[in-house]
C-alpha cells in the first residue's frame, strides 16, 4: 500500500480562499531520505511497453502540457521541460528554487516521471552500457508543478493547506497557465458528508471550467484503507467529467486496494519500481520515512499514465474536445480489467454513435418559357389572317373588273 496523502472532512470544509501565504500557517518537517535504486528495474509492464513501442512512433506528447496538481515536482535531468505553476503550501523554501519545485514528499516527481521521463538510449555506437529502460508514457511533454498539499507540514487547524479549496484553487491556476492535461493524485476521500454542504462547489466550478477550455482531467481513483472505507467518495475522481483511473497489480489482475469507481473500470500499472528521484539526478525506489519503507505504489502511479495517454492523443488529435479524448480512452481498454492501451487509443476508429444525416439541395429546373413562342405565332396567325382577307378582296375585285 502506498502512503495515504488525503484530506480530511474537517479540512475539506474550510473554504477559505484567502492566499497561502504566511509562514505562521506552516511549519515544515523534515524531509524523508530517499532509498536510491538502478535504472534497470524501471521496466514497464508488458502490455504497457509493447504498446508504447508503437504509439511512439506517432506521438510523444510533444507541444502539451500537462499541469501536476501533486506535493511538488523537483527538478531532474530527465525532466528537461519541467515549469513552476504554483505553490500552496508554502513550507520547504530555497533562496534558489520556487517551492513548488521542491519536492519533499517525493510524491510529485515520481509521478512527473511516469508522465514525461525523457529516455536514455545511450550514446550510440559503440554501446557503452548507460542506457536504461525507463521512459515517460509522454516523453516529450512538458510538467507544470503545482504544489498543493505536503506530509511533512504542521499546520494550524484554521489553515486551508490541502483542502478541498485549494484543490480548487490548483485546478484554476493550471488553467491559467494553458495547462492541456491536469493529473491529480493527491485525492481526497470522505466517508461521511452532511447533507446539503455546497463545499465543493468551488472544486465543481473548476472542473466545470476545464471542461468548457477543452483540458482533461485524470485523478487516482483512490486506495482502500482505514481512512477510505468502501462507500467513500473520492474527490474529484467523484466526477463525470474526470477520468477516474483504478490501480492494476499485474497485468491481469486489479489491486485489492484500488477503490471502486462509479465509471467504466479503466486501469494502469500501480507499482513504480524506480523512478526519478526528488533529491538529484539518480533514481529511488521507495522514500524512508520513520514509519518505515514506504515505497511507490496506489493509485496514484496509475493515475499518470492515462493523464499521459491523454497527452499523446491531445498531441495527435489537437482538436478533439475532452469528451472525444476520453471516448478514445475507453474505447481502447480491456473490458475485463480496464487496461489502457495508448496505440490502440491513437489507432481505433471512431464511428458516430447516431447516423449521419446529410441534406441535399436538389433544384428542380423551371419549365422554359414559351411566353415568346406564343406571341409569334399569334403575330403568325394575325398576318396570315389579314394576307387571307386581302387575297380574298384583291380575287373579288379582280373579277368585278373583267365582267
Amino acid at each position: 500500500m502506498c502512503r495515504k496523502l488525503s484530506i480530511s472532512l474537517v479540512a475539506a470544509l474550510m473554504l477559505s480562499t484567502t492566499p497561502i501565504s504566511t509562514a505562521q500557517e506552516v511549519e515544515a518537517l523534515p524531509c524523508p531520505e530517499v532509498a536510491i535504486t538502478d535504472p534497470s528495474s524501471a521496466a514497464l509492464d508488458e502490455h504497457l511497453a509493447q504498446s508504447l513501442s508503437q504509439a511512439h512512433e506517432l506521438a510523444t506528447g510533444a507541444g502539451v502540457m500537462v499541469a501536476v496538481i501533486d506535493t511538488g515536482v523537483s527538478p531532474h535531468p530527465r525532466l528537461p521541460h519541467l515549469v513552476p505553476g504554483g505553490d500552496f503550501v508554502n513550507a520547504h523554501q530555497s533562496p534558489d528554487l520556487p517551492g513548488e519545485l521542491i519536492d519533499c514528499d517525493g510524491h510529485g516527481t515520481i509521478v512527473a516521471g511516469v508522465i514525461a521521463s525523457k529516455g536514455n538510449p545511450g550514446t550510440g555506437w559503440p554501446y557503452d552500457g548507460s542506457s536504461d529502460p525507463y521512459i515517460g508514457v509522454a516523453p516529450d511533454a512538458g510538467i507544470i508543478s503545482i504544489k498543493q498539499t505536503s506530509s511533512y507540514v504542521r499546520t494550524r487547524e484554521d489553515s486551508s493547506v490541502g483542502t478541498l479549496s485549494t484543490l480548487a484553487e490548483s485546478i484554476h491556476r493550471a488553467l491559467d497557465a494553458d495547462a492541456h492535461i491536469i493529473n491529480i493524485s493527491v485525492v481526497s476521500c470522505l466517508s461521511d458528508i452532511p447533507e446539503g454542504i455546497d463545499a465543493f462547489q468551488p472544486l465543481t466550478d473548476a472542473l466545470n471550467r476545464a471542461e468548457h477550455q477543452g483540458v482533461i482531467v485524470v485523478s487516482a481513483a483512490g486506495n482502500l484503507g482505514q481512512d477510505c472505507p468502501i462507500g467513500s467518495i473520492v474527490y474529484p475522481a467523484h466526477s463525470d467529467t474526470v477520468l477516474s483511473v483504478s490501480a492494476r497489480f499485474d497485468s491481469h489482475t486489479l489491486a485489492e486496494y484500488s477503490m471502486p469507481g462509479n465509471q467504466q473500470v479503466l486501469s494502469a500499472p500501480s507499482h513504480i519500481p524506480a523512478g526519478l528521484s526528488p533529491r538529484g539526478d539518480g533514481f529511488a525506489s521507495h522514500m524512508i520515512t520513520t514509519a518505515g519503507e514506504s515505497p511507490f505504489e496506489g493509485t496514484s502511479f496509475a493515475a499518470p499514465v492515462v493523464s499521459a495517454t491523454a497527452a499523446l492523443l491531445r498531441q495527435h488529435f489537437p482538436f478533439a474536445t475532452p469528451e472525444e479524448i476520453r471516448t478514445r480512452i475507453f474505447n481502447s481498454i480491456d473490458p475485463a480489467r480496464g487496461a489502457i492501451d495508448p496505440y490502440l487509443a491513437l489507432t481505433q476508429e471512431m464511428y458516430p454513435t447516431t447516423p449521419l444525416v446529410r441534406e441535399i439541395a436538389l433544384s428542380v429546373p423551371a419549365p422554359p418559357d414559351d411566353s415568346p413562342r406564343q406571341r409569334s405565332l399569334i403575330v403568325m396567325a394575325v398576318i396570315v389572317g389579314i394576307l387571307t382577307v386581302l387575297a380574298v378582296v384583291f380575287g373579288l375585285q379582280r373579277n368585278s373588273s373583267v365582267n
